[in-house]
């Protein structure tokens, strides 16, 4: 988060997913420089029987936006922007190790 906090001039706003640590995190980096929020995921029980109930998270139901700090803009809260970025550099890495 400090890294992130270094390349940053202007006030953003930021999303993370709902792990309580971010929270602290962005706390001490931004201080109250930052419109925040949390998309907190909803899910389902995991299924009863099978391999999947030891290895499956439970389905998605839903999600949560939750305001943290500033004035986040809630039709921007989404960590959809990331993670298909996330997704688009594990391909590329798959690509060039073949």
């Amino acid at each position: 988060m400090d890294d992130l906090g270094y390349r940053l001039a202007n006030k953003v706003q930021l999303t993370t997913d709902g792990f309580s640590a971010y929270r602290n995190a962005v706390d001490m980096t931004f201080g109250n420089s930052v419109d925040f929020a949390q998309l907190i995921k909803i899910y389902s029980a995991t299924p009863d029987v099978g391999p999947a109930k030891k290895y499956s998270p439970g389905i998605c139901t839903g999600a949560r936006k939750v305001p943290v700090y500033g004035l986040p803009d809630e039709a921007h809260v989404s960590t959809s922007y990331v993670e298909s970025h996330n997704q688009k550099m594990r391909q590329n890495m798959r690509r060039s190790r073949a």
